[in-house]
């Protein structure tokens, strides 16, 4: 079953005219109008007047546009500036446009006549706000300072901050104004006779954008990360300074982001690595790309409780309130617009396909107007819903051919509303030709679905509405599938001789339930000192048959052992219905001596009918099976000398002589022991254990003058114990 409700796997899919929640829930989106026409790369401000128009400042050039409530765009005013930055307008209806980067505001007359209104002796304003005494406040660059200007356009410095650049201004009933600064990100309120106070010292190095709700809560957008490095105008008036950072640098990621794979990877590249002079673009093709960090609204409330109450993978480039006292937010590099609702609650409205939301612009009526740069547009969100809208999923991969079951969808479809689901599937990842066409389902929420099985599926989410007031909403969509079986693998086979059993083998010759072991070759096992006093694993000889499987459907196996000498060819029965375990341990006291192969059989029936199970099977390497004893012959004992023992006891030193043999496999051990004392190792002739007869020459330095037991032990590589003796009466 695949259940669509993975914020992430949603966000990748494609949007038109439907908005969807951070739960996952879809929605039709605002009916959306675009007014064309404007010749710039970037809009940067708005502004409405009492008559229905808006105005727009542009950039590059420095542009005014007035746009019409019928969508008409026209020049209102051209400044010799390369970008109008900011728009205020008085109760006269007079436009005040706050330029860079010579620092200078345009006064704007009703009639479109324009003239410098005030020269400021910085290169960069930022934002401009007015007051209701008809001053305005500036927001400027690269010194930080918040200038008043009295409507006679003579200007005060009104806050000078310690950092390069105060981005944004919202001002309260109270007359306090807010501002935000970068390389820090502070935000800062300062009464109307000019006593500011820091509001709060945000992690990121960017705050970038402030609003104001109805109830005097203040929000914060931040816009850290790698700021874009852009090829710079050439003018020689221009000052060779840095810009304000758009974008800075986060320095952690919140822990509840739904939307942290909203910017693909392919839809941002790392910035280049010659970097280029600073500052504004020409225009807004030529940026170089960034790298997206995650960036935050903060809610400052007016007891100063401070809350993050949003995250998205990008740049906040700019806030707003609606008339719902819901905040508003445009993000870029890659330009969507998202809602924050009293509950803090997050929706994706839009995504565009500009680079940039860079001013929002919330009217009467429910009416959003949205400016966007790169490219340079104006749109306009009304307070009715789209008559439809499609949501998009990804395409979902179920690994191997699948039968297609039912789709079904949760949600609500409230009268003059309809929700209809299409499914395609193909083989590729990609749709394209190949892929069968949209196959539209019926009007239930739960339907067979009709595309051909196959590999790859994806659905398509039609909302409809006869009634703009009203939308439909869908909560998740869940296809069942069933796989084509595939058989199970099996990786590995083997056959060894255990070092260690579990403690229930003894119960059990087919004890399943052990842990794993190790198994040593015979050089580790036996020309380690340590074996000298290993303890023997079990009185009965022994094999573990042991196995790697898996099954691609992720099907439960189970396994069947079976066995044979390599000189047959029936196979004999083992183990059967063997499961949750890849090993058994095999007693092979009663087996003959001989070269044996083992056979293990994987079957999926645990998990599918018998007529659609599957087997998989694996054959060892042969392997051998020596239940037979080496003997040890030939022993002889010498004096080779007379010897004293440190407390003067006399007595001898001996040699003793003989040969291991054995008929099926190389001997690997031999021990003696003196008069039932402790085991002592020996060597072979030529000091190396490899062959299946060894002669060996047993020097004793000390032996007491009387009688001896010697007893001389033989080891093979399959463990089995060969014993003889010889006593030793000088």
């Amino acid at each position: 079953m695949w259940t669509n409700t993975d914020p992430a796997e949603i966000s990748k899919g494609k949007l038109q005219n439907v908005s969807v929640s951070s739960s996952g829930k879809f929605t039709l989106s605002p009916d959306k109008r675009r007014a064309d026409g404007i010749l710039a790369s970037y809009v940067w401000c708005l502004v409405a007047d009492g008559t229905d128009s808006l105005f727009a400042g542009t950039g590059n050039p420095g542009t005014v546009f007035k746009a019409s409530h019928n969508g008409n765009i026209e020049e209102y005013f051209k400044t010799p500036e390369l970008h109008v930055q900011s728009l205020t307008i008085d109760s006269a209806g007079n436009i005040f446009a706050g330029t860079l980067p010579n620092g200078r505001i345009y006064k704007i007359s009703s009639k479109g006549q324009g003239e410098v209104f005030c020269k400021l002796p910085v290169p960069y304003i930022w934002d401009i706000i007015s007051d209701n005494c008809g001053n305005l406040y500036a927001a400027t660059g690269n010194s930080g300072d918040i200038y008043k200007i009295s409507d006679k356009g003579i200007p005060i410095l009104f806050f000078d901050s310690p950092f390069s650049n105060i981005l944004d201004l919202v001002i309260d009933d109270d007359g306090n104004v807010y501002a935000c600064s970068e390389p820090e990100g502070i935000i800062y309120k300062i009464t109307p006779n000019g006593n500011a106070s820091v509001l709060y010292d945000a992690d990121e190095d960017e705050v970038h954008c402030l609003a104001i709700d109805k109830n005097g809560v203040v929000y914060a957008g931040t816009s850290s990360g790698t700021p874009p490095l852009l090829r710079a105008p050439a003018p020689p008036v221009l000052p060779k300074v840095q810009l304000p950072l758009l974008m800075e640098n986060f320095p952690g990621e919140p822990s509840d982001v739904w939307l942290n794979n909203f910017l693909s990877e392919n839809d941002i590249e790392t910035a280049a690595s010659t970097f280029m002079e600073e500052g504004y673009a020409e225009n807004g093709m030529r940026e170089v790309p960034v790298i997206p960090e995650m960036n935050n609204v903060y809610r400052i409330d007016k007891d100063g409780r401070v809350r993050k109450i949003f995250a998205a993978e990008g740049f906040i480039l700019c806030l707003a309130i609606d008339y719902n006292n819901d905040v508003i937010v445009g993000t870029g590099n890659k330009a969507a617009l998202f809602k924050i609702d009293s509950n803090n609650g997050a929706s994706l409205l839009y995504d565009f396909s500009e680079s940039q939301v860079l001013e929002i612009l919330s009217y009467k009526n429910g009416i959003n107007y949205i400016a966007t740069g790169n490219n340079a547009n104006i749109y306009q969100l009304s307070s009715s819903f789209s008559r439809e809208g499609t949501y998009e999923s990804v395409v979902h991969d179920t690994t191997y051919i699948s039968s297609w079951g039912c789709i079904s969808w949760k949600g609500k479809t409230p009268p003059q509303t309809n929700i209809i689901l299409s499914t395609r599937s193909g083989n590729n990842r990609r749709p394209d030709i190949t892929w069968s066409d949209w196959a539209q389902t019926h009007k239930s929420k739960v339907v067979k679905v009709k595309s051909p099985s196959a590999r790859f599926i994806q659905y398509r989410a039609t909302l409809l509405t006869n009634d703009s007031n009203v939308t439909p909403s869908l909560e998740n969509v869940s296809i069942a599938y069933l796989p084509q079986n595939q058989p199970p693998i099996i990786r590995r086979v083997e056959v060894t001789a255990p070092s260690h059993f579990p403690d229930d083998i003894m119960e059990n010759s087919n004890t399943l339930n052990v842990p794993e072991t190790v198994h040593s070759g015979p050089d580790d096992l036996y020309l380690d000192s340590s074996r000298k006093n290993q303890k023997a694993a079990s009185n009965e000889p022994r094999k573990l048959i042991s196995w790697d499987a898996e099954d691609p459907n992720n099907d439960r196996l189970e396994f069947d052992l079976e066995f044979k000498s390599v000189d047959e060819s029936k196979w004999k029965n083992l183990k059967k219905n063997v499961k949750e375990v890849n090993e058994l341990y095999w007693n092979i006291n009663r087996i003959p001596d001989g070269y044996y192969q083992a056979k293990v059989i994987a079957c999926d029936s645990l998990d599918n009918p018998l007529e659609f199970a599957l087997h998989e099977d694996i054959e060892s390497e042969s392997f051998l099976i020596d239940n037979t004893r080496p003997v040890v012959l030939n022993l002889k004992t010498v004096v080779q000398s007379n010897t004293i023992d440190k407390n003067g006891r006399a007595g001898h030193t001996i040699i003793v002589s003989g040969t291991a043999r054995d008929a099926m496999c190389n001997i690997t051990d031999i021990q003696y022991s003196i008069d039932s004392g402790e085991w002592q190792t020996t060597f072979p002739e030529d000091k190396i254990f490899d062959s299946m007869e060894e002669t060996f020459i047993i020097t004793i330095p000390y032996i007491s003058a009387d009688e001896h037991t010697i007893v001389i032990n033989a080891l093979d590589y399959e463990g089995n114990i060969g014993s003889s003796r010889i006593v030793f009466n000088p």
